[in-house]
């Protein structure tokens, strides 16, 4: 089972426009709504693929009960604490001629109660896990290092944790030592403090290098490079997985589905260079999808046989 863990989660809405003009009135083609949150977007994905998943966090409010709906329908198990306020809405505007733009809301303040709450349902779930995910941003009221306390949890039952986060947060996190982490390229630039100009040797040697500084028994680091595909780092070698011949039409959620597609592949019992192709074939599905939709099952299995990986020496 995996375990997911979303603080902060998000209703996302993605407002469809033709051509972004600032400062001036923009005519809304559709606007789509979906479930949001790292690792509920890994559960779904997950789901999607025959996993079984189980997702906790906060929520509350009418947005936190449009989360929950979608959730039961994908068949994820819901171990959600219910907060006071209201779960918190992030806008994404596509305008057709690039990457989406993105307004994300800090979130409503967590009572220590809820956090409390938390800790003992993370404590009480652990150990029923193989993985455990820990991602995205804290809503204010949650102590600093909040990824620093759940992934000891996490690793004290003797689960497999998974980081996937930036800034100060994925700090905290690193604490845990965690088995597996995914930083984009930029996010691997502030964990190793120097600039990769989106170089390919240069984030080749950059994932050797977090790999080098784990201190997990059989660590994983893959860097998402977008469409261009990703580089990971783990005891078996140096693996690529290169571009898909796709048309993107959202990043939203594609790190998260590569993460849930290469739990899914692993927990099959597939080698870690098969769970990357899972994980490209999966992000990249939500790459094409419309608005904030995750990967279809089908399209997913689509890509992952037109996806391949290969050992770089």
């Amino acid at each position: 089972m995996i375990l997911t863990i979303t603080l902060n989660p998000a209703l996302d809405q993605t407002l469809l426009v033709t051509g972004l003009k600032p400062h001036d009135t923009n005519r809304i083609q559709e606007v789509q709504t979906d479930a949001g949150g790292k690792g509920i977007n890994l559960s779904r994905i997950a789901a999607e693929l025959g996993t079984q998943t189980t997702a906790t966090g906060f929520l509350g409010g009418g947005t936190g009960g449009f989360i929950r709906h979608v959730m039961k329908k994908q068949g994820i198990i819901d171990e959600c604490i219910e907060t006071s306020s209201e779960t918190r809405t992030n806008f994404n505007v596509e305008s057709g001629d690039g990457p989406p733009t993105t307004f994300n809301a800090k979130g409503n303040a967590v009572t220590e109660r809820e956090w409390l709450q938390l800790v003992a349902k993370v404590t009480e779930l652990a150990s029923s896990a193989k993985w455990i995910a820990l991602g995205g941003s804290l809503p204010p009221g949650l102590p600093e290092d909040a990824f620093g306390i759940l992934g000891q949890i996490a690793k004290h039952a003797g689960a497999k944790l998974v980081l996937d986060a930036d800034g100060a947060p994925m700090q905290a996190g690193l604490t845990a030592n965690p088995d597996f982490i995914k930083p984009n390229v930029r996010e691997a630039e502030r964990l190793l403090n120097r600039q990769l100009f989106s170089s390919r040797d240069a984030i080749i040697q950059a994932a050797r290098d977090l790999f080098a500084q784990a201190n997990a028994s059989e660590p994983i680091v893959v860097i998402s490079r977008g469409a261009e595909g990703a580089i990971m780092c783990c005891a078996q070698g140096t693996f690529e997985t290169t571009a898909l011949p796709i048309h993107p039409r959202s990043t939203i959620g594609s790190g998260d589905s590569m993460i849930g597609g290469m739990l899914h592949a692993i927990l099959e019992g597939n080698d870690l260079p098969t769970a990357l192709r899972y994980g490209n074939a999966a992000g990249a599905a939500t790459a094409t999808s419309d608005g904030t939709h995750i990967g279809q099952k089908q399209d997913i299995l689509d890509l992952f046989e037109k996806t391949s990986v290969h050992e770089i020496k």
